[in-house]
């Protein structure tokens, strides 16, 4: 169906370029560009659908449940031991030394 509006499109400019009626040749022209603009679309509508995923890749209900669950299994806080200072210590800061944690 894209390249028949294509031809349609390119067909109607060359009518309206070649006919010495004014009236023929607007809505030639007119023709024309609406053609073009859903063969632009057409193209645009393949493309997408050539390369999106199939519907059977996408999660369903239960595996979103699943997956939240686990999420928020993760993000129970626990307890992480305190600084010297008295702020909790962040899980990048590396622990101190045995010998500095028993003075």
């Amino acid at each position: 169906m894209r390249w028949i509006l294509l031809l349609l499109a390119l067909g109607a400019f060359a009518l309206a370029f070649s006919t010495k009626s004014s009236g023929f040749m607007g809505f030639c022209l007119v023709v024309g560009l609406v053609a073009m603009f859903a063969a632009v679309f057409a193209f645009a509508a393949a493309k997408i659908e050539a390369t999106s995923r199939p519907d059977v890749t996408l999660l369903t209900d239960k595996d979103i449940s699943a997956l939240r669950a686990s999420v928020r299994k993760a993000q129970t806080p626990n307890k992480s031991p305190e600084r010297a200072d008295g702020r909790e210590r962040q899980p990048s800061e590396p622990q101190p030394p045995a010998s500095a944690a028993n003075s």
